[in-house]
């Protein structure tokens, strides 16, 4: 046996994931089909002995999730996942005609689903893509058949038809017969892709004919698929020690002939590739697959397409094999015949209730649209005359009274029974009804309005209800001649709707102007009080009024208004007298003036001041004055920067002692004899002063008495204090940055001689701003 090729390690690799359940990944061959196409002898000269042939390859993959990669440079390939290399062998005979052929993709796309009912939707997850493959062979004429095979393992795991499906492959092939090779004979070409589901328990019909480009005779049949590579049976693994072709990417192919598939018998078999039970038949002459399976899951199935020339003595050319996997699957049906109908009678029939003779249109709702070829309705009119047709929808015209039976048949002539629905109705022509009332008119005064009924029926039948809908936002009413009163003005659609003793409808609708003037204006505040200057919303509450009145408010002081709730600002004292009217869009006309209704008083003018101004920690009692205007009574109230109250006084004047820097607020509460108020803030704090004084002279004695020098002063809030003393040869003797330490006469550790000295200060006070000191002072010994 020859060493591996890599490619064959690489698949060794592979076949670990092809074994792996099939609901996790799903990435084998599933199908495929050769056929090839004679171009003629090549350049176009017979002596040559050569015949070109274009050489085409259908190979079918799951790509259920990721989906499979094809061999030979798929465009979807990674550097962890390469597809394969790809390629078949030729042989001329049992012999091996040259080296493996190496293919490249072509391209690759989805094959569709045809479920061959069109009916049917399938509910579970079915993908499979179509790799084609195409090269050029120039091959020598021959008194012997080339076969080009291609071989793979290994097949899903979850095909019930065949005995260890995950441990064989497949071999797909074709043959060039000596007579095909005479007449530069090209293959049938199937006119579409196989199909990869069907529905369970459902009849299906699929085209698998072909197309002959000579047009020579085509026979369809069922074949056996055949074994292609494998694995070991117990293992699962590559093959070791069978023949050099038997292993999951060979080599090289095998020769001619080919061992069929393992079936699992006795339900599954060449004839009953679906299994027993189930049925299955494909037309010899057309190839139309038909059948109605009752096994689910997934199979492998096979069907040839043998061609022969016509004539008296037709003779054998070729024999194109499809082996393609099919999943039977749980669908679900898409057709369901429906009407819009009136409602349904006892025998679940549909009834159409025709109000008046004449034209009618029976409305289609069946369901799906896109599954139903045809419609046809047959209705019995009146003298049994047979009324059909073939739109969706059905159109009458009968003007006789009666009720008539009819049908509606979806896809009628559909080989598929779930493809075929039946409504059966009856339609029911009565005497038409006509819905009619009038209205008293409303003008200017705000009175219900009388709603008189004027509905009348052609056949005299009664009138078994009647329902008014006003147009408004009350309850809808039943009475025959109702009276309704309006809350609002508008324009209303008010609707009358009518049932007769068939239940037969009509309605009619009519404009209901409804603009009165209200019977008297309402204002709220009924009076109004106010400090100067005073500002009042009026709202006006009459009824009805709404935005589309006019109005006219005259406010006693000279100003007016056209809003309908309007806002006035009254700058002076007084009792104000206050008109209004109010026009509505008809013309209704209502006024009214209301006496002495805004009362405007004088207002005090709250203020205060403090003394002084700028109270400090060597001042902290602050004066504070009252400067209101207009006041009878004053309040004080005192809060920190919480907002809460820490003092409370009477007025006019009160002295306050100021604690810390804290900023706090002054209210100042006023109260004008009138009863009107008013109240002003301001904030006061406590200001930090410094004071300094220096003395002119010292006894450092130790008396107790002026024993040291040292500046007095109030230092609270003062920084970056400096104090020097110099003698009178300019040396700095002394320095300190201690507010509270002064010189004790000093130097070095001995006494200074008495005399004159000079001193400077530094510092920055509570106010950040810098402050300077300086002069003599005398020690005396």
């Amino acid at each position: 046996m020859p060493h591996l090729h890599p490619l064959c390690r690489f698949f060794a690799c592979l076949l670990a994931l092809c074994l792996l359940p099939a609901g996790l990944r799903a990435d084998h061959i599933v199908g495929g089909e050769f056929r090839y196409e004679c171009l003629g002898y090549r350049n176009n000269d017979p002596s040559t002995g050569v015949l070109r042939y274009r050489i085409t390859i259908n190979m079918y993959r799951d790509c259920i999730g990721e989906g499979a990669l094809f061999d030979g440079n798929d465009p979807r390939q990674t550097p962890n996942e390469p597809s394969a290399e790809g390629h078949i062998s030729i042989y001329v005979g049992d012999r091996y005609y040259n080296p493996t052929r190496i293919i490249s993709l072509s391209n690759f796309s989805p094959v569709p689903i045809n479920l061959g009912n069109p009916c049917l939707v399938v509910n579970e997850p079915i993908c499979q893509e179509i790799g084609i493959y195409t090269f050029i062979e120039e091959l020598p004429v021959s008194d012997e058949t080339y076969t080009f095979v291609y071989q793979r393992c290994c097949r899903n795991e979850s095909i019930r038809n065949l005995i260890n499906p995950r441990q064989i492959g497949a071999t797909y092939f074709i043959q060039l017969t000596p007579e095909a090779q005479g007449r530069c004979n090209s293959s049938p070409e199937f006119n579409i892709d196989p199909p990869i589901a069907i529905c369970i328990n459902e009849q299906f019909r699929i085209d698998l004919g072909a197309t002959d480009a000579e047009g020579d005779s085509l026979v369809y049949k069922f074949c056996d698929p055949k074994l292609g590579g494998g694995t070991d049976p117990g293992t699962g693994e590559r093959q070791q020690t069978a023949s050099y072709f038997d292993d999951i990417v060979p080599l090289q192919e095998s020769p001619y002939p080919y061992t069929s598939v393992p079936w699992v018998r006795p339900t599954y078999s060449v004839d009953d590739q679906l299994g027993i039970g189930s049925t299955l038949a494909i037309d010899p002459l057309t190839g139309e697959l038909s059948g109605v399976p009752i096994y689910p899951g997934t199979h492998v199935l096979g069907v040839c397409v043998e061609e022969w020339t016509r004539g008296p003595n037709p003779v054998f050319l070729s024999e194109t094999k499809r082996e393609f996997q099919l999943n039977v699957s749980r669908c679900g049906n898409t057709v369901e015949a429906d009407l819009l109908e009136t409602e349904l009678d006892e025998q679940g029939r549909f009834f159409i209730r025709q109000c008046g003779p004449g034209p009618n249109t029976i409305f289609n709702e069946s369901t799906r649209i896109s599954s139903i070829t045809s419609y046809d309705w047959e209705l019995i009119g009146p003298g049994g005359e047979l009324l059909t047709g073939n739109s969706r929808d059905f159109n009458t015209n009968i003007n006789e009274i009666g009720v008539y039976e009819g049908v509606m048949l979806l896809n009628r002539e559909s080989f598929a029974n779930n493809c075929k629905d039946t409504a059966v109705f009856l339609l029911g022509v009565f005497p038409d009804l006509d819905a009619e009332f009038e209205t008293t008119k409303v003008v200017c005064d705000p009175e219900p309005i009388v709603f008189s009924n004027l509905s009348t029926t052609d056949g005299g039948q009664r009138i078994d209800s009647y329902d008014w809908d006003f147009g408004d936002v009350t309850p809808r009413n039943g009475q025959r001649n109702p009276t309704h009163q309006y809350l609002i003005p508008g324009t209303f659609d008010a609707r009358l709707t009518i049932t007769d003793e068939n239940g037969c409808v009509n309605e009619a609708v009519r404009e209901v102007e409804y603009y009165p003037a209200p019977r008297t204006i309402i204002l709220e505040p009924t009076d109004a009080f106010g400090c100067q200057p005073f500002e009042n919303t009026f709202v006006n509450l009459s009824n009805p009024i709404d935005d589309t009145y006019e109005f006219e408010w005259r406010f006693g002081d000279g100003g007016s208004s056209a809003d309908r709730d309007p806002t006035h600002v009254y700058e002076n004292t007084g009792l104000y007298d206050v008109y209004l009217s109010i026009t509505s869009p008809l013309g209704c006309f209502v006024d009214s003036t209301f006496r002495r209704l805004v009362d405007v008083r004088d207002a005090p003018v709250a203020n205060f001041e403090f003394f002084p101004e700028e109270p400090s920690n060597l001042f902290p009692d602050v004066d504070i004055l009252d400067r209101s205007i207009g006041s009878q009574s004053q309040r004080y109230v005192i809060s920190d920067n919480t907002g809460e109250g820490i003092f409370s006084a009477p007025g006019p004047d009160f002295t306050y002692r100021l604690r810390d820097t804290t900023l706090l607020s002054v209210t100042q509460y006023v109260t004008h004899a009138s009863g009107c108020q008013d109240t002003i803030t301001k904030d006061i704090r406590l200001y930090l002063k410094n004071t300094f004084n220096a003395p002119n002279a010292f006894t450092p004695n130790g008396d107790g008495l002026n024993d040291d020098w040292r500046p007095k002063g109030v230092w609270a809030g003062a920084t970056d204090y400096v104090l020097r003393i110099w003698n009178r040869w300019g040396e700095r003797i002394f320095e300190t940055t201690d507010f509270t330490a002064g010189w004790d006469g000093t130097y070095q550790g001995s006494n200074s001689p008495a005399g004159g000295y000079l001193w400077d200060v530094t510092f920055t006070n509570a106010e950040g701003e810098p402050e300077a000191f300086k002069g003599g002072l005398v020690l005396i010994r």
